[in-house]
């Protein structure tokens, strides 16, 4: 890729980033909790986790007025589902995750909560699901986030092309961050479906 396309790709993101990130913060309070509930009761709603039981899911402690998940991840637990939340390491893979139930969150790297060092380690392959938070997403499951690679890193393609690991990687969002095509790279990790507080979206795949 050229450098000129290469600066294009990064300015076009950055631009996308500031105005999502605004448009978050700006939403009411009941309004953001309205939301949260809508996604929340699909996110339950969808075949990917209907049998809870002995699932193992990822979510994500809402922060700078993201869509919380909460409700969801709540339910899942009280159906049997075994759930985590992020939690950032020193080593590859920087993004780890920790079981969400032992014990209260504490403020961890970049002052975002996560569990604690005590709280058990949940192994990337052990995860069926994984409910990603993001900046914008568009139909074809590609996702803007806070720009640390984070996901991208440890959801990655291996060398054959195929994703590292298997877990469903489910986009949550406002409706409002679907937006008409979000720039992105090779890198960049799309997600296999798009959960908002109106739709599900799920992508159709392009022939490799």
């Amino acid at each position: 890729m050229a450098p000129s396309s290469s600066s294009d790709l990064t300015e076009d993101k950055r631009a996308l980033r500031r105005e999502m990130g605004a448009r978050r913060v700006a939403l009411p309070e009941d309004e953001r909790r309205a939301c949260s509930e809508a996604a929340s009761a699909r996110l339950l709603a969808l075949p990917e986790l209907a049998a809870a039981n002995g699932l193992t899911v990822a979510g994500y402690v809402a922060v700078k007025g993201e869509i919380d998940p909460a409700p969801a991840l709540k339910a899942l637990a009280a159906r049997g589902a075994t759930v985590a939340l992020p939690r950032i390491g020193a080593e590859s893979p920087l993004l780890r995750f920790a079981r969400a139930d032992a014990g209260p969150l504490v403020v961890g790297l970049f002052h975002l909560p996560e569990p604690s060092a005590s709280a058990p380690e949940v192994a990337l392959d052990a995860l069926d699901v994984v409910i990603v938070p993001g900046l914008a997403f568009d139909d074809r499951g590609r996702r803007i986030g806070f720009g640390g690679g984070y996901y991208d890193g440890a959801f990655g393609n291996d060398v054959s092309g195929d994703r590292a690991r298997g877990a469903v990687l489910i986009g949550c969002g406002y409706d409002f961050q679907v937006v008409a095509h979000c720039p992105s790279s090779v890198l960049d990790v799309p997600v296999d479906l798009v959960v908002t507080d109106a739709r599900v979206l799920r992508p159709a795949r392009e022939p490799q």
